[in-house]
């Protein structure tokens, strides 16, 4: 298939979503909520992991497990909330830009 016929096909498709099912469209919306939810996540487990590491290697006890996950927590629902504000705030100016 020669290339010319793929970029005057993709040139067809006005709107990215066209021809998508149901569920890679639900999917495509659902990805940057996603990402946020995932930064919360890595932000507790590394810091949980270097928490234990610290424990480890210091040899505290629990303490560097429970101040990683603390600390982890914080960061991670402070990145969370800033990466919800930001995805509200490009719905909201989508919706007033939309006919």
């Amino acid at each position: 298939m020669p290339l010319w016929t793929l970029w005057y096909a993709a040139r067809a498709l006005k709107d990215p979503e066209d021809g998508l099912s149901p569920l890679a469209k639900s999917t495509r919306a659902a990805a940057p909520w996603l990402s946020a939810v995932w930064q919360f996540t890595g932000s507790v487990l590394f810091l949980v992991a270097v928490g234990y590491g610290l424990d480890q290697y210091v040899g505290t006890g629990p303490w560097g497990l429970i101040v990683g996950g603390m600390v982890g927590s914080g960061v991670g629902f402070y990145a969370f909330i800033r990466s919800a504000n930001r995805l509200m705030k490009q719905e909201q100016d989508e919706k007033k830009t939309r006919p």
